[in-house]
């Protein structure tokens, strides 16, 4: 093997897991492979996650980010438990029917946002939950599945986990007819991306001569439009601009908000919240949203900081370098 090819090989095993190439959790759908996928899944955290939820026997769990179904497969292993899993991804619960046959009646799997989480109990006659489960990680099957979110391959720039973006704009669509303003701010703000100014002013500038299309039209941009030396960084230079943009398309952010808010106000007495997120804008969120119910709802933090993988994790699982956890636990009624 020559140095240029063992170089290259290295190029493209660093961008792979820059963009989560990884088999953990997401709320998106599973790859093509679908059966495959579940079976080479590894659920970040997985212990961690069982200990903070400490399942009982007749809890009703929800997997609020179904994914390719590892953790629902995981805490169904509890006996006596029910799990809800929630995915907005049609191909996602499509495949978890057949991987999650063998639970029976214990388990409901609904194509739906986990920001709706109040109405699809209410559509099933339930009024409570005991533990719910938010793991907000990537799979390798969205970044295959040709919706724009890998800038390794050349797509149509959709980046919606669902049928419909929840903030009602592709990521085309917002390239091509938002504000250079807007569009630095969206960067900057969703992907703490440094040179958000220069990249805004040259989609602009590309846009007015050709609408953008594709993932490959965008990264030539932005390759354009940062210094040499951000070229030959530890991170490909489109990755803080992919990540705002799925972001914004997805409204991650708002849509985390009201899940939360839904999730705490249908978590029975002594029930259990899990947040794993692997970034820190949606850490960010998570925390504060922890701290405020732990002084005006006079719930327990279950972590007075994120748990952390542990060193073996990430060397067998890269994916859960990034990973922080939270947990509350709602008082009881006095």
């Amino acid at each position: 093997m020559t140095t240029q090819t063992l170089t290259s090989a290295r190029a493209k095993l660093r961008l792979r897991r820059e963009e989560g190439d990884t088999l953990h959790e997401r709320r998106s759908g599973p790859e093509k492979a679908g059966k495959k996928a579940a079976q080479a899944h590894i659920s970040v955290m997985a212990q961690e996650a069982l200990q903070l939820l400490d399942l009982k026997k007749g809890d009703l769990v929800v997997d609020a980010t179904f994914g390719v179904g590892g953790h629902s497969d995981m805490i169904l292993t509890t006996p006596g438990v029910r799990v809800l899993a929630l995915d907005a991804d049609q191909e996602a619960v499509a495949a978890g029917h057949e991987r999650l046959e063998k639970y029976g009646a214990r388990v409901a799997l609904i194509e739906a946002n986990f920001s709706e989480l109040k109405k699809v109990l209410e559509r099933g006659g339930a009024t409570t939950v005991n533990k719910i489960l938010f793991d907000l990680g990537w799979n390798r099957g969205q970044l295959v599945s040709g919706r724009g979110f890998s800038f390794l391959h050349d797509e149509p720039l959709s980046m919606s986990y669902g049928a419909r973006p929840a903030s009602g704009f592709t990521a085309a669509e917002i390239l091509n007819t938002w504000e250079e303003k807007v569009l630095a701010d969206v960067f900057f703000g969703y992907g703490e991306e440094r040179f958000a100014r220069p990249i805004a002013k040259a989609i602009v500038a590309r846009r007015e001569v050709q609408p953008f299309k594709t993932t490959f039209e965008l990264v030539e941009t932005i390759k354009d439009a940062v210094p040499g030396r951000y070229l030959h960084g530890k991170t490909h230079p489109a990755t803080k601009t992919f990540q705002a943009l799925r972001i914004a398309v997805n409204d991650e952010l708002g849509v985390l908000k009201k899940g939360l808010a839904g999730a705490w106000e249908v978590l029975a007495p002594g029930g259990r919240i899990v947040v794993i997120t692997f970034h820190s804008i949606e850490d960010r969120l998570v925390k504060r949203a922890f701290l405020g119910l732990a002084k005006d709802a006079s719930a327990r933090l279950l972590t007075e900081k994120p748990l952390v993988a542990t060193r073996v994790e990430i060397i067998s699982n890269p994916s859960a370098r990034s990973a922080k956890m939270r947990g509350i636990e709602k008082p009881f009624i006095k």
